[in-house]
């Protein structure tokens, strides 16, 4: 007997089992929305304050009004009622979804649809991956640089292609490319570049997501003896000439790149960060 899977839409939860969205959902025909994946953990959604900062941004950006509930305070008793609900009470990923509300051809209105939904997760935590990520660099499509490069939209062809190459190839993931042929970031995750006492990471104006994991790493560096560069640009050659690479998200937290083509890395930093980040999100010791 299968479990019933709840989901919110709009103030209502409903079965997921059942068709909630119509098929003139925007977010369904012209990719006119966008995300945000959360990490809940006994039904606490965590950093729910910088997830609704950008999307917020985001929708700015897309020019999709904001609607009132769409705060701090009723977003978090919704995610704990939902995860409640699906009694899913370790670690969970939540997705926030914003779509333009579905209107005539002729007519675009501006007007906010919120979907939220939850899986969990079969870890708990960050979990940290004891064996390093094979990676290389995805050129076949590369990121344009403009204002919608920092929405995390629900159009994510690029990533998709990307993904379909890693498997292809036998690879964890894929680092992408701008048009300039610098580094932005990978599939799912903002991307570091550690030498010596140094960390870098792409900045924002190379067209990367501005992850919340990115903000928590370079907020987080500091304190163990990193030096956080976040405003500058990435080569593929500073990646041949560096100690550590590894990548971050919200959902998995850090990990550690192992090679990208013939080139191996340690993963003495990304290790210690994980490790920080667990114990200030979760308090782990």
């Amino acid at each position: 007997m299968s479990v019933k899977k709840n989901v919110w839409i709009n103030g209502q939860f409903l079965d997921s089992a059942y068709p909630v969205l119509p098929i003139n959902n925007r977010a369904f025909q012209y990719g006119d929305g966008l995300y945000e994946t959360i990490h809940a953990f006994g039904t606490e959604p965590k950093h729910l304050e910088k997830h609704l900062k950008r999307i917020k941004k985001g929708m700015q950006i897309l020019e999709i009004e904001e609607p009132g509930i769409l705060n701090e305070d009723y977003i978090f008793k919704t995610i704990e009622k939902l995860l409640n609900k699906n009694r899913y009470f370790n670690s969970t990923q939540v997705r926030l979804t914003v779509f333009r509300k579905a209107t005539s051809p002729t007519h675009l209105k501006s007007e906010a649809e919120i979907v939220i939904e939850a899986e969990p997760l079969n870890y708990k935590f960050y979990k940290y991956n004891e064996t390093g990520l094979q990676v290389n660099v995805y050129s076949e499509i590369k990121k344009p640089v403009n204002m919608l490069s920092i929405v995390k939209s629900c159009n994510s062809l690029l990533q998709v292609k990307a993904e379909l190459y890693s498997k292809v190839n036998n690879l964890d993931d894929c680092i992408i490319i701008n048009e300039f042929d610098r580094i932005v970031e990978t599939i799912r995750s903002n991307i570091f570049v550690v030498k010596e006492n140094n960390l870098f990471t792409p900045s924002l104006a190379e067209g990367c997501i501005p992850g919340v994991m990115r903000e928590i790493v370079c907020e987080t560096a500091p304190e163990l003896g990193l030096k956080v560069n976040s405003q500058v640009a990435v080569t593929p050659k500073a990646l041949k000439n560096s100690d550590e690479v590894f990548i971050a998200n919200d959902i998995e937290g850090i990990k550690w790149i192992l090679g990208i083509g013939d080139k191996r890395y340690f993963n003495t930093w990304s290790k210690k960060l994980s490790e920080a980040i667990n114990k200030s999100t979760f308090g782990l010791v």
